[in-house]
């Protein structure tokens, strides 16, 4: 088949000529052609030395390096030897950094705007120069409109491993919620607090006591490629996968089951597994009674639980709390009771009158709840089969079962929150919750049960950011910043809708960025500062890290490349250009041992000196059982049980999770004759968001594309490698089409974010939704963005 022309591609050889024109020389170019396959190939009696570091914190740290340097250049990174063998990995994305940290997207020194935002025009500066331009932007930023006018965010790509100093000395704002992956967490959290963040309280080396394990919107075996290992290992031991995901992805392919669902759709699928467990008793009648608050009264009317509510005291904070009596219908003396009482035999179901009032228990109010939720409801609104329900339903009542949910797919749509409470609901009332075999959150990052307190850097008393009362996605739309540093390429990665982030951006009085590559927002800036990459380190350390049962140092491999510096001292620098450089640490080594300086017992004698020795890793004491122990069936709710009814979203219909259809990709969404696709971004293995599209072995085998399902490039007269444009009301961009059987049809999908240098100068989130529901407000981590929950329409480009 003839490959189709892609138009005309922003190349790197058209922005230096541009460069070049107003004297810029500060992007890796042509000087570097053929420098990775020269490190690659040194010769054999060159001078080697090997460094230590770790890998992406995209991915939680999950790899520990040992890299081959050899006359001054990265030639080898392979993973670093472990006793334990579960945490000696390596991936194709780490693997790829001996090509990648000379790429031409490489930024080379600090670069000043000349021309008009947007324009690319740079020249090339001093540090010196930067950082005195820098310091008199943010003084008089912060002089006319107060210190938390200024916005300092960081993003895991551009920044090494020590804790960002500088908004803390400045005052300024760091970033408040951010908008994505937490969407299930917030539909978790209440029911079985405390809860880690969005993170399962249980590992998966617990997955082969398990007799299924629901893969929710997760491509483990893809994204969490270094720990599909727990899947395939509990796969060994007879647990059956069940993938959940609208395409047939990597982890479809490696799962016992898949359900090919509709895209949004995952609440519905969740609601009617739950009607049909209630219908056919496959509930776990003792665990409900004993451990969850469903035989708990509320009003029958409104809702409220009925409650005796007193002010306590917490006794770690000193903070005064609401503490809560709960009571249910005891039918050994037939009336009311304190949910506490000894003895009592609690009605599961009912109706009763409290004080002349009406009240049901909320497992009675449950059932009637789920009475829409049909198999035949469940077939039509996520188009499979009502038998593929009734399966999954009963394999995971029986238990004990696991629902691992991911951080993408319906974590993008308007109705995530739902998602989660759905997975708190079913296994509380399934009694898969609590022992061993059970549990749901996030496994594929979180693998050990361990986290050590490390110490910190002294600032003076006070000395802290500015709060953040919105989180980015709602600062864009505002006009409270007039400055903003950012490290990394945020804002076409943390927010939606680019031309609008597009009008903000150019609002501001002052826009600086600090990256390792030309992402996809460095032409938008007033000024350009080059970071040093991961094994690129001033001192003999770059940062100090716990992660994965280990303390972890990113020790030096190479000296700093071109002019480039740290985020350390670039923080560094920016406060001595201000006169308060005295608050910094004096170097990396200085840094490290503060950190280093904890009373944790599970770091007790560990010293900067002992984790050079031990080439950049110890292992935590006592870290050496990854099964973490059982929950249990005491936590931190008001009640002390399981907790799937939430009195706190009565006001939004949403008390047991209520069906929700996306926000704006639901198939009666009329926008649909105009745009009639659902488009979907996800992780791969080849790319982390934007990250590693400069590197040329990662493009040969990845270039950016769309993939579209052989029935719909064909309704559109479109064939594989054909150049197209992706569109709809809100923006546009350009890419490459593939034609993919793994697709759904009726949807598109593609892998999230790239530089635009590789989308003929356009960027994908010109057509994402930045809609946010209005609930995420009165969630614990904020509304999501819902990336997905997007539609668009494809046609050839210059039709």
């Amino acid at each position: 088949m003839e490959q189709k022309p892609r138009g005309a591609v922003l190349s790197r050889r058209g922005f230096l000529k541009a460069a070049a024109a107003t004297g810029a020389a500060g992007f890796a170019g042509a000087s570097l052609t053929g420098i990775a396959a020269s490190a690659a190939q040194a010769e054999p009696a060159a001078s080697e030395t090997l460094g230590f570091t770790y890998h992406n914190e995209h991915c939680l740290c999950n790899c520990m390096l040992q890299c081959t340097v050899r006359d001054g250049r990265l030639a080898m990174i392979q993973p670093r030897e472990n006793e334990d063998k579960r945490f000696q990995n390596v991936c194709l994305k780490g693997i790829s950094e001996v090509q990648n940290i000379y790429g031409d997207a490489r930024i080379q020194r600090p670069m000043k705007r000349v021309g008009e935002r947007g324009s690319g025009e740079f020249e090339a500066i001093s540090w010196d120069e930067a950082f005195q331009m820098i310091a008199e932007n943010f003084k008089a930023i912060q002089d006319k409109y107060g210190k938390e006018a200024l916005w300092i965010q960081f993003s895991t790509e551009a920044s090494q491993r020590f804790p960002p100093l500088l908004a803390s000395v400045l005052g300024a704002q760091a970033g408040g919620l951010n908008g994505y992956d937490m969407g299930q967490g917030n539909g978790q959290i209440m029911a079985f607090s405390p809860w880690i963040g969005m993170f399962a309280q249980n590992t998966m080396w617990e997955w082969p006591e398990a007799n299924v394990v629901i893969l929710a919107n997760t491509n483990l075996v893809e994204t969490s490629l270094t720990w599909s290992r727990g899947m395939l290992d509990a796969q060994e031991a007879g647990t059956k996968f069940i993938c959940l995901d609208p395409r047939f992805s990597p982890t479809a392919g490696k799962a016992d089951q898949w359900v090919n669902l509709r895209a949004g759709t995952d609440p519905a699928f969740f609601l009617g597994m739950t009607k049909y467990i209630l219908d056919e008793e496959l509930f776990d009648r003792e665990h409900v009674l004993a451990h969850t608050a469903l035989p708990f009264l509320i009003d029958a009317e409104t809702g409220a639980c009925l409650a005796d509510v007193v002010t306590g005291t917490d006794p770690e904070t000193g903070e005064p709390v609401e503490l809560k009596t709960f009571y249910m219908w005891d039918e050994a003396t037939n009336a009311a009771v304190p949910h506490t009482a000894e003895g009592a035999v609690p009605a599961l179901e009912g109706e009763f009158t409290v004080n002349g009032k009406r009240y049901v228990t909320q497992f009675t109010r449950l059932r009637k709840d789920m009475e829409p939720y049909t198999l035949e409801w469940t077939a039509e609104t996520c188009d499979i089969p009502a038998e593929l329900v009734t399966d999954v339903a009963t394999q995971y009542a029986a238990g004990p079962s696991i629902i691992d949910n991911g951080v993408g797919g319906i974590d993008k749509f308007g109705n995530n929150d739902v998602a989660g409470h759905c997975y708190a609901l079913i296994a509380s009332l399934t009694g898969n919750y609590g022992k061993r075999g059970t549990g749901c959150g996030i496994y594929g990052y979180h693998v050990t049960p361990y986290e050590a307190a490390l110490g910190a850097w002294p600032l003076p008393e006070g000395m802290a950011p500015a709060p953040s009362p919105q989180g980015f996605y709602d600062v864009v739309k505002g006009d409270a910043i007039h400055g903003a540093m950012f490290f990394g390429d945020i804002p076409t990665q943390k927010a939606a809708n680019w031309n609008k982030t597009l009008e903000w951006l150019d609002s501001l009085d002052f826009v600086c960025l600090a990256d390792i590559y030309h992402s996809s927002v460095t032409d938008f800036v007033d000024l350009v500062l080059p970071v040093c990459s991961k094994f690129e380190c001033a001192d003999s350390v770059g940062g100090i890290k716990c992660a994965n049962a280990h303390i972890l140092a990113n020790l030096k491999v190479l000296d700093p490349l071109f002019e480039s510096k740290s985020d350390f001292y670039i923080e560094k620098g920016i406060a001595e250009a201000m006169g308060l450089g005295d608050l910094f640490p004096a170097d990396g080594e200085e840094y490290a041992r503060a950190l280093l300086t904890t009373d944790d017992p599970q770091m007790a004698g560990f010293t900067l000196e002992k984790l050079q020795e031990a080439g950049g890793a110890l292992r935590l004491i006592g870290s050496e059982d990854l099964i973490a122990p059982e929950v249990g069936f005491t936590y931190g709710t008001a009640s002390g049980r399981q907790e799937p009814y939430y009195e706190a979203l009565l006001e939004f219909g949403q008390a047991f999770p209520a069906w929700e259809a996306p926000c704006e990709a639901y198939p009666e969404n009329p926008l649909r004759e105009k745009y009639p696709l659902q488009f979907n971004q996800a992780r791969s293995r080849f790319r982390v968001h934007s990250a590693y599209s400069g590197a040329k072995w990662i493009q040969e085998v990845a270039e950016p594309h769309i993939e579209l399902n052989p029935a719909d490039a064909a309704t559109r007269g479109l064939e594989d490698g054909d150049a197209v444009e992706v569109f709809n009301d809100r923006g546009s961009f350009r890419t490459v089409l593939r034609v993919n059987e793994a697709v759904r049809p009726e949807s598109a999908f593609m892998v999230e974010s790239t530089y635009r240098q590789y989308l003929d100068g356009t960027i994908m989130q010109s057509v994402s939704n930045d809609t946010l529901n209005p609930r995420g407000y009165a969630l614990p981590f904020g509304p999501m963005i819902p990336y997905n929950d997007t539609l668009i329409e494809i046609k050839e480009v210059g039709e």
